[in-house]
């Protein structure tokens, strides 16, 4: 009987430490860059269900993470991720994909034809979020940005108010961690 609750114990034990470890690796990742965990494959579908024509190109993906969006993007589509074992994954994964290490703020700036920019990169308790808006409505007064997808997990965070002529709440993703709310923005 000792022997099943030592058992019992260090298993119970094993499992505390693990749940420790994934609430920190939470905890670093939400502060970092306002990400819970990534993005599921139904919010996926529904941001790529949510564009006007999404085999348009050029499209630009910000934060693409393990590829949930990328995944259904065309080969055409460009993805960004900065975090290095991301980005390992994508290159191996979408072999023929532009898949770059840069930052979203400075690709955004210098796009040089419309584009549509399918945004993956949370906008809540991200300490970046205000440069990223900032470059985006810089970069659609010059006309370069068409149309633009994302998601917020409130819906009353309208995370591109004002920038676009089109604002559209295009749908409630509830089979994602937390549900998100997906934002379609139009010229």
């Amino acid at each position: 009987m000792n022997a099943i609750a030592g058992l019992y114990t260090a298993t119970r034990a094993q499992l505390q430490l693990k749940s420790a470890n994934v609430i920190s690796s939470i905890a670093s990742r939400t502060r970092a860059i306002g990400a819970i965990c990534e993005s599921s494959r139904y919010l996926a579908a529904r941001m790529h269900g949510a564009m006007t024509d999404p085999n348009a190109a050029p499209i630009v993906e910000l934060g693409a993470g393990f590829g949930s969006v990328t995944q259904l993007l065309p080969e055409s589509a460009v993805s960004l991720e900065l975090e290095e074992e991301r980005l390992n994954y994508l290159r191996e994964t979408y072999p023929n994909r532009r898949v770059l290490d840069e930052c979203a703020i400075q690709f955004v700036s210098n796009l040089q034809e419309p584009t549509i920019v399918v945004s993956c990169i949370p906008s809540v308790n991200n300490p970046e979020f205000a440069r990223l808006r900032a470059a985006v409505a810089q970069s659609r007064q010059r006309g370069m940005i068409t149309e633009l997808v994302t998601y917020t997990y409130f819906p009353t965070n309208n995370p591109f108010s004002g920038i676009f002529s089109v604002e559209q709440l295009a749908g409630l993703e509830v089979r994602n961690v937390p549900p998100a709310f997906v934002w379609r923005y139009k010229c």
